[in-house]
């Protein structure tokens, strides 16, 4: 069974052009649940997630685990990016040494 999250999923991709069988795949479901969900038996009240937020048509091939797992490392990308600016701040630009 596909979450909301999931759905609103299969719904971009589906309108990005994306097979049933391929988006099956991804989320290592029976192609049945991706066509209840094109159908609108199941999420109809799901919106298609935006373009910005699908996976790369490389990584529908690498399966749904892949996916989260990417999204995982740009949320730690992210908070390291931050921890080094404000370590940053704390430090005097010609010593090292904390201000």
């Amino acid at each position: 069974m596909l979450n909301e999250e999931q759905a609103a999923i299969v719904k971009g991709l589906l309108l990005r052009g994306e097979k049933q069988h391929d988006i099956a795949a991804f989320f290592a479901v029976n192609g049945g649940r991706v066509a209840e969900i094109a159908k609108g038996y199941k999420h109809a009240e799901v919106k298609p997630a935006a373009r910005k937020d699908l996976p790369t048509p490389a990584v529908v091939m690498q399966g749904y685990s892949s996916y989260v797992a990417l999204q995982a490392l740009r949320i730690i990308e992210l908070a390291v990016q931050s921890a080094i600016a404000r370590i940053a701040e704390h430090v005097t630009p010609h010593s090292g040494k904390p201000s």
